[in-house]
Formats: C-alpha cells, structure tokens, sequence
C-alpha cells in the first residue's frame, strides 16, 4: 500500500527548481566542453590509431596471401618442370641402353663372324697341312712300295719329283 505523507501531497510535480536546473546544465556543459576538448580527441585519435593498425595488417595479410599464392604458382612449376626433366631423362638413359644393347650385338657378331672366318682359316691351313703330311707319308710309302719292288733305290731328287707328281694328280683329283 502507497502511503502518501501529508508534505507531500502538496508539490506541485511542475514546479522546478531553477537553481538546480541551471547548476546541473552548466556542470553538464563544463564537463562535456572538457570532454571534448580533452577526452573526446584522444578516443578518437584511439580509434583512429586502431583503424590503421587493422586496415595495415589486412594490407599486410593481402600481401603475405599474394606471396603464398605466387610461392605456391613458382613451386607447381618447379614440379611440372621437374617431371618433365625426369621424363625427358628416363627416355634419354632408356635410348643409351638401346644404343649400348645395339653397339654390343654389332660387336658380338663382328667378333663371332672374325672368329668364325679365323676358324675356317684355320681349319683350311689344317686340311692343307694335313693334305700335304698324308701325300707326303703315301708318296714315302710308294715309294718304298716301288723300291722294295723295283729292288732299287730312289734318289731324293726321283723321290721329290714323284712327291709332285703325286699332289698334283691329287689337287687334280679333288678339283673335279
């Protein structure tokens, strides 16, 4: 319950006192005048200062994406660059192999055909040499054949000349 006293009842709610206004309003401008004067230009210079602290490092972030973003563009290229070496590489070491595999085929049958034809050399001297050891012992046995039944002895002169008759008749014999 609302109990109203009996000094009270009778204020008028419209009446001001003008004293107290006029002092309230003067101290109210006197602070704000010094607010403003004093105050107010060092928040704002705060503010101020604040602003271009943000709008730095969001031009300083710009800058730093901007690099990552090239640093990362340089760094693809390396890469793709560097496949295309190793590619460039690996198809150059593959035809070197290929050369060296040829070069090493080209030599082996070089030197298998010189060895084959070193063989053939040799295996002809040998059938020569042979040739002539086996006419040389047959014409030694005709002759000692034909001396032991001529009973007589041939000179080495008779015997050479029989040899030659004999090879020739030979040589002549395996030409045909």
């Amino acid at each position: 319950m609302l109990h109203i006293l009996a000094s009270d009842a009778g204020v008028n709610p419209v009446n001001v006192e003008w004293l107290t206004l006029v002092t309230t309003v003067v101290v109210f401008l006197f602070f704000f005048g010094i607010a403003a004067v004093m105050v107010w230009p060092k928040i704002l210079a705060g503010l101020d200062e604040r602003d271009q602290k943000i709008r730095g490092e969001i031009e300083r972030a710009e800058v730093a994406r901007a690099e990552a973003a090239k640093a990362l563009r340089e760094q693809e290229e390396a890469l793709r660059a560097a496949r295309v070496e190793s590619t460039e590489m690996i198809a150059k070491a593959r035809a070197d192999a290929e050369d060296a595999a040829r070069d090493l085929r080209a030599k082996a049958e070089a030197e298998l055909q010189s060895l084959r034809e070193q063989a053939h050399r040799e295996i002809d001297s040998a059938r020569e040499s042979a040739i002539k050891d086996i006419s040389a012992h047959v014409a030694s046995l005709s002759t000692a054949v034909a001396g032991r039944i001529l009973n007589r002895e041939i000179s080495n002169t008779d015997q050479q000349d029989l040899i030659d008759q004999t090879l020739q008749q030979l040589a002549a014999t395996e030409s045909n």
